[in-house]
């Protein structure tokens, strides 16, 4: 499969594509890399994924494989080499159950920028909840499958360059509550699947800055951004970051 073409379209700060940047980089896929701007988003996205219009698309050979766990799945089968998911029945099934699980991070942790008040520190809540019971999960393996780094690994990684921007808009310390996933983070960063294909935590922090600063000149009658020019975009390490208040 040599002379196969694979192209991403994706976003830099992008959980969604971080998983899947990491998961060709750990079977060592060559592949072409096509930043999407979703505040005008291009005819390849809109043709690759008709139905949902969002990143990240894989496009193996012309045909697209959207949604990022599904897409993770399909490079393991494709590319059989260093698999991510265990050989046994049982194992891939929770694998697949810890990899779902894992988004309810996204949901909880977006509440500290785009809610105040109770909300902001229920929405704080949850995170740490869900963060515990991953770490529970992990326990003292090193890794979430044992001592390979693997598929839930894979699917949880991504959200360690937004720590940052969590505990500094919910004004908390994730170590404190959950060490051992601090320490697993650091371990996965060890590896250059993944210390290539995260982005840079200052910028995620950067990105979340501009989406609030968006969301509540949206909610202020009295603003003069005019709301029909509807893109914004920001330069990060040379990658154009789209800023947009729509999830990846």
């Amino acid at each position: 499969m040599a002379n196969d073409e694979v192209v991403l379209l994706d976003s830099y700060v992008s959980m969604f594509g971080m998983r899947v940047r990491i998961a060709l980089a750990e079977k060592g896929i060559p592949f072409e890399y096509r930043e999407e701007n979703l505040r005008n988003k291009s005819p390849l996205l809109l043709e690759m994924n008709p139905v949902y219009k969002k990143i990240p698309v894989l496009i193996h050979n012309g045909k697209p494989i959207c949604e990022s766990l599904i897409i993770v799945q399909y490079i393991d089968v494709v590319w059989k080499d260093r698999p991510l998911l265990p050989s046994d029945p049982y194992q891939r099934a929770q694998a697949r159950f810890w990899a779902d699980y894992v988004d309810k991070i996204f949901f909880a942790g977006r509440k500290l920028w785009t809610t105040k008040g109770e909300e902001k520190e229920s929405g704080k809540k949850e995170l740490i909840e869900y963060l515990q019971v991953l770490e529970g999960e992990l326990g003292n393996k090193p890794y979430f499958g044992g001592d390979i780094f693997g598929f839930v690994d894979v699917a949880f990684v991504p959200y360690y360059c937004w720590f940052y921007a969590y505990e500094t808009c919910g004004n908390f310390s994730i170590e404190q509550y959950c060490p051992k996933l601090i320490a697993w983070g650091k371990r996965c960063l060890e590896r250059e699947s993944v210390s290539k294909s995260l982005a840079d935590p200052h910028k995620v922090y950067e990105f979340v800055q501009i989406m609030k600063k968006r969301r509540l000149a949206k909610q202020d009658p009295t603003t003069e951004l005019d709301h029909r020019k509807n893109v914004m975009s920001d330069h990060f390490n040379g990658q154009v970051c789209t800023i947009a208040m729509v999830s990846f």
